[in-house]
């Protein structure tokens, strides 16, 4: 359906005349243009660790290493794929898919932790299934450096390999060799990577590095404390890692990085903006004026291409979230258009439906806020129909409660949930309406935004005393009094709008079941609900399914599609 929407907007020849016609506009009336300010960088990331060798014994850190290491990559914008104690297979297929994704990305970062080695000046990657008896194997028991170095070389801006794989290796100690002049070295060999390419190694070729005692390696502790330092050039995270190691190692461990690039900045977290700058310096007033233009010019338009043409030429415009809305809602009711009420799609009984966020969400959303005084922030839910669904993929969604906190006593709260990574981290925004007598704080209304991880169904929303857990259907937000700590209050949200719609709860299918036989009977007597629900728009059906279906997802369904 998501294709026969795009589809629609390629061929409308009236998009294309309105976008050349204001483009017209926007030449005659300008008299130059500054370049646009850079559209957001793509960044991707493959995170490895391997500890849990079958034939040799069993690394502590590197599955802790690689999951704080992914978790630091995520807030640094990076779409992360994290692989686990991995076999050759398992390797291979995410280095070869990870190079898809690194075509059309900015930054493409390689992770690595576990067993790594030398064979005649080869570096290698070791699975966690090796055996390794003979040097002879390797070839195809491991994953060599060069097929990684050459995937992420693939990336626009800079390919970067991490690698925390120089420790003592016990496989070295047992390899039988097929030729004498055939060496198994220590550590790991130097390298020369492409042009855009850095190889940084826990510790320089030939020697090895400590796994350390702590949660993390002393190489993996130093890169978490630094890589997400803003404004610190890629060149100097390493100079600093480099004098951390070697400091808490007693100058025993040196990392050391491969390669050189361009005299180009490159920043994993961007410098602060400061606020010293001096005003005539900025683009941003001759910027705003042409933003305020072509905003004139298409704000009555209901096409999606003027506003997709806006965000193209001014991404950092005030505009620019009021514009991906109009965007995202003009192609949701092209979808609903297209979306025949008479003939349903069936889908397969093994995929999971997502539901779409459409125009009549948003409104049913506003409209609660609007009820309970909530300060409603600007936020988009529109998950990537490829990525796979998570486990924690059912907290995404609008949640909301008809009563406040503590039984309708406190402040009203609504959780907005945008999305969750498949490593669990969950991002979106908190709200809460103005206080009340029984509110323990009497700040106005307001909202906060988190990405925050979720453990065991739970998460805790930092700067707030409010904890989030999942039950079922229903989230619970917890919260405890600072002036008091025994006092505890509760409030529990239901879904406004879901992105996986909930099964039935079982206790609402016993109550069908134990329902009076008299009920049964008048029942019965009812018209049954079958058919179509008339009604033009899906706010119209919606009022009838409302009476004739129970349960929220079926009620939704029913909207969408017409049909009971």
């Amino acid at each position: 359906m998501k294709d026969n929407a795009t589809l629609t907007l390629d061929i409308d020849p009236g998009k294309h005349l309105m976008r050349i016609f204001f483009l017209a506009v926007l030449l005659v009336t300008s008299f130059s243009f500054a370049t646009p300010a850079l559209a957001q960088q793509v960044r991707v990331a493959l995170v490895i660790g391997n500890g849990a060798y079958e034939k040799v014994p069993e690394l502590p850190n590197p599955t802790r290493d690689a999951a704080d290491i992914g978790r630091a990559l995520e807030r640094l914008d990076f779409k992360v794929t994290q692989v686990k104690n991995a076999t050759a297979q398992e390797m291979r297929k995410s280095v070869v898919e990870f190079g898809r994704s690194a075509e059309g990305a900015d930054l493409a970062v390689v992770f690595y932790t576990g067993h790594g080695m030398e064979v005649s000046g080869e570096n290698w990657l070791i699975p966690v299934g090796a055996e390794l008896r003979s040097d002879t194997d390797i070839e195809s028991e491991a994953i060599s450096l060069r097929s990684v170095s050459l995937q992420v070389s693939k990336a626009r801006k800079l390919g970067l390999v991490i690698l925390d794989a120089c420790r003592n290796n016990p496989f070295a100690a047992k390899m039988s060799r097929s030729l004498s002049t055939r060496a198994v070295a220590r550590g790991l060999a130097p390298t020369e990577p492409s042009d855009n390419v850095l190889i940084a190694y826990a510790a320089r070729d030939g020697t090895t590095a400590s796994d350390g005692d702590g949660r993390n390696s002393p190489f993996t502790a130093s890169l978490l404390r630094h890589i997400e330092t803003p404004g610190l050039e890629i060149s100097f995270l390493f100079r600093r890692v480099r004098d951390d190691v070697m400091a808490a190692t007693r100058r025993e461990q040196q990392p050391f990085v491969y390669g050189s690039l361009s005299k180009e900045e490159i920043y994993l977290r961007a410098p602060v903006a400061s606020a010293q700058a001096p005003v005539a310096s900025a683009p941003a007033p001759a910027d705003a004026a042409e933003d305020e233009k072509f905003w004139l010019a298409i704000q009555t338009s209901t096409v999606a291409g003027l506003y997709e043409e806006f965000l193209t030429r001014y991404p950092r415009s005030s505009h620019a979230a009021e514009a991906r809305q109009r965007v995202k809602n003009f192609k949701a009711n092209e979808v609903a258009v297209l979306s025949s009420p008479a003939a349903p799609p069936k889908p397969d009984a093994k995929t999971v439906v997502r539901n779409l966020f459409a125009p009549e969400d948003n409104q049913k959303v506003a409209a609660i806020a609007a009820a309970q005084q909530l300060k409603l922030p600007s936020y988009a839910i529109s998950p990537d129909q490829n990525d796979p669904l998570n486990a924690n993929s059912r907290f995404v969604g609008v949640w909301s409660n008809k009563r406040g906190w503590t039984n309708g006593k406190g402040r009203y709260a609504m959780l907005i949930v945008t999305e969750v990574s498949a490593t669990g981290l969950a991002k979106g925004h908190y709200l809460w309406g103005p206080p009340t007598k029984a509110s323990w704080v009497k700040d106005e209304a307001g909202y906060r935004s988190f990405a925050e991880y979720i453990v065991n169904d739970k998460f805790s929303i930092s700067g707030t005393p409010v904890t989030v857990r999942m039950d079922k259907n229903v989230l619970t937000l917890s919260s405890v009094n600072k002036e008091n700590p025994t006092e505890k209050a509760n409030i529990e949200l239901r879904p406004v709008w879901k992105l996986v719609p909930a099964p039935e709860d079982a206790s609402s299918k016993r109550e069908k079941t134990s329902q009076p036989r008299a009920a049964k009977k008048e029942r019965a007597a009812e018209p049954s609900p079958s058919g179509n629900v008339s009604g033009t728009s899906m706010e119209e059906r919606y009022r009838v399914c409302r009476k004739l279906v129970k349960g929220f997802a079926r009620r939704e369904a029913c909207a969408r599609t017409g049909v009971i």
